[in-house]
């Protein structure tokens, strides 16, 4: 996500992350006041855009089909989702992890693309 001159982005807010999870994925983003007793940071993170799956995606409980073959399971919510992408069966799969991010969503779209292309 493009930050405008002047370096804060619009819409900017500050959100409560678990420490662990802004050291591991979010450490770019500018932070302050953590809390020890509950492990927290306050940080300061974009807003993001409405995560919407496309359509000819189906889903079945943790994860979605997509036309192309490939299989995307999701876990956790929120700024820590996880989705692992599959393409393939027995030795010619294929897998590929994508962490937690402010544009995790838009890596997983173009990880798919990539992995249907080589079916």
């Amino acid at each position: 996500m493009a930050v405008p001159p002047g370096g804060q982005a619009g819409g900017a807010g500050m959100k409560r992350l678990p420490y662990s999870l802004w050291k591991d994925y979010y450490h770019d983003f500018k932070s302050e006041d953590y809390d020890p007793a509950t492990k927290t940071i306050l940080v300061d993170i974009p807003d993001r855009k409405r995560i919407q799956y496309p359509k000819s995606w189906r889903k079945s409980g943790n994860h979605y089909y997509t036309p192309g073959g490939c299989t995307v399971i999701f876990w956790n919510t929120g700024f820590a989702r996880n989705y692992l992408v599959e393409n393939g069966v027995g030795y010619r799969k294929v897998s590929k992890t994508i962490h937690p991010g402010i544009d995790s969503f838009d890596r997983l779209l173009r990880t798919v693309e990539e992995l249907e292309k080589r079916t």
